[in-house]
């Protein structure tokens, strides 16, 4: 039969959630919360409050304790890049799908000899995976950093890459001295 929880138990009890901690910090303090649930519903008195008072400061300890050590042996992450870096883009199929018939169509049409001072699509035809430097235009904070990308092509003019992720695939970006 369960007990009815006295008010200073209760305030006590909503020290042991969790939900607010990392993933792996969760894994550490779930069972203290599990036990002090289970200590309040079963027990009464004041002692019952100290108990709890005491498993708080010990899932305190062992979280702190787990932190640390993640922290010790975690890799540290490069900071999410700003506004004016330079980073690496790689292009994907079909972002070459709608850059090279853009400057097909400038050689086509003559616009390229006619000397008229028209400014076209002027450059080398790219290929998928072929690497250019981007210009971080803005960045977007969300669970993993995305950017939007001004590509600079090799040509007089650029491709515009958005909401891009860093990686090694096609379509994201890296940092220029693998980083």
């Amino acid at each position: 039969m369960a007990v009815q929880l006295h008010p200073a138990t209760a305030a006590m009890l909503r020290n042991f959630r969790y939900d607010h901690l990392p993933a792996a910090l969760q894994e550490v303090s779930r069972p203290f919360h599990d036990l002090a649930h289970q200590l309040a519903e079963t027990l009464s008195g004041p002692e019952v409050t100290k108990s709890l008072d005491d498993l708080w400061a010990a899932k305190n300890w062992a979280v702190v304790t787990a932190s640390t050590a993640a922290l010790e042996g975690a890799v540290s992450s490069p900071a999410a890049p700003e506004i004016g870096d330079v980073v690496l883009y790689r292009l994907t199929a079909g972002d070459v799908a709608h850059i090279n018939p853009w400057r097909k169509d400038f050689h086509q049409n003559g616009s390229a000899d006619s000397r008229t001072g028209f400014i076209g699509h002027i450059g080398n035809f790219v290929q998928e995976g072929d690497v250019f430097p981007a210009v971080v235009v803005r960045v977007h904070a969300e669970s993993t950093v995305t950017c939007n990308l001004r590509v600079l092509l090799d040509g007089s003019d650029t491709w515009w890459a958005t909401s891009r992720a860093e990686g090694d695939e096609l379509g994201c970006w890296t940092r220029k001295d693998g980083v």
